[in-house]
């Protein structure tokens, strides 16, 4: 639904984190957390707004951000390397923070591009 329907998803997404910061449950979760919710907010993010899918081995990367959201920042760890990103409207930048491999190929959109330890790839969206 996210990523077919950005606007509609937006509120879904905010319906989903306030679930979890006032508990609009009544009460269904003693202990006050609301897993399903997280998860389910941090999986928006990555997949639908980051646009992040792995495929043969190689984190792809293809982000679409809603309207609203003016700049998503996060770091993903994938295969023992962790990677930073910066995503706004215009562009996405990728940075490799550390990884055990020499080098880290990441797919943007449709190309496969290489990084190496502290190396940041900037794209136009």
């Amino acid at each position: 639904m996210a990523r077919s329907d950005r606007k509609r998803s937006w509120k879904f997404f905010l319906k989903a984190l306030q679930s979890d910061i006032d508990d609009i449950q009544g009460g269904t979760t003693q202990e006050g957390i609301h897993l399903g919710a997280m998860a389910g907010s941090v999986n928006i993010l990555q997949e639908a707004y980051m646009g992040i899918k792995t495929r043969g081995n190689i984190l792809w990367v293809n982000p679409e951000l809603p309207e609203v959201l003016e700049k998503l920042e996060m770091q993903v760890r994938y295969r023992g390397s962790t990677l930073a990103f910066e995503t706004t409207q215009e562009m996405c930048r990728i940075t490799l923070l550390c990884s055990p491999e020499n080098i880290f190929k990441v797919g943007f959109k449709e190309n496969l591009y290489e990084l190496t330890v502290g190396n940041t790839r900037k794209f136009h969206i």
